[in-house]
């Protein structure tokens, strides 16, 4: 069979769900997907991809609800054959995501959403450490992350990790820690309609990191992106 029609079959005849999945019942997760894909052993660390999309699809694939989740399949190609000589270049595309688009979101919806004195308090905390964040250089980012000043933030973890991984050069642990965020201001908003757009914000991440391994899209991604559809996530 055709490498094309082989691709777009398996595409179509396959359900996105958490962890890896089983290759026998077409139930696999997007990095299983993609080992299939490459006609490597059932896995979700396959060869053929970058660590760092690795990283940020496993996470992203494993917290979505099933519905958006299925929106990752048109993807699997582009990942297969992602390279890690370009993850230093993935890591900066990524940080930009977080610093100019997710944390300013992100330090708004926390504050809108906050149902406790407490949450309150850690998404004020939150807020004024991105503002911190915005006003001081590049260089210092990952000694003002640690100030003890902010161990009550909101999220205080993972933006701990994506900064220090970042300043050290650890790409696929920083991709890992981004997606943690992402993930995180998905499931702590109050409205379906903040949710959507953390998740539309992951998929275009997802995105702009294949970008950097141009490949040509197969038919397939085509037809399994309009099988999937774009409904928004209602769940949670």
């Amino acid at each position: 069979m055709p490498e094309d029609m082989r691709t777009e079959r398996l595409l179509a005849e396959t359900e996105l769900v958490r962890s890896r999945g089983e290759p026998q019942s077409r139930k696999l997760c997007i990095m299983s997907l993609v080992a299939r894909l490459a006609e490597e052993p059932h896995s979700d660390h396959p060869q053929a991809a970058s660590p760092a999309v690795g990283a940020f699809a496993r996470a992203i694939n494993d917290a979505m609800d099933r519905q958006t989740r299925q929106r990752l399949i048109p993807f699997a190609p582009r990942i297969k054959g992602t390279h890690a000589a370009h993850d230093r270049a993935r890591m900066a595309r990524l940080h930009g995501v977080l610093t100019d688009e997710l944390l300013p979101r992100l330090a708004t919806d926390l504050q809108v959403a906050a149902l406790s004195e407490t949450d309150a308090t850690a998404a004020e905390a939150t807020a004024r450490l991105v503002a911190a964040l915005r006003e001081t250089g590049a260089e210092a980012h990952g000694r003002l992350v640690q100030d003890p000043r902010w161990d009550g933030a909101a999220l205080i973890g993972p933006l701990r990790a994506a900064y220090l991984a970042h300043r050290d050069g650890h790409s696929e642990q920083h991709a890992e820690s981004v997606a943690h965020i992402l993930i995180a201001g998905a499931y702590r908003v109050a409205r379906p309609s903040r949710r959507v757009w953390y998740w539309d914000r992951a998929i275009a991440a997802l995105d702009g990191l294949c970008d950097l391994d141009p490949r040509p899209a197969p038919r397939a991604a085509e037809s399994a992106q309009a099988r999937a559809g774009t409904a928004p996530d209602q769940a949670g």
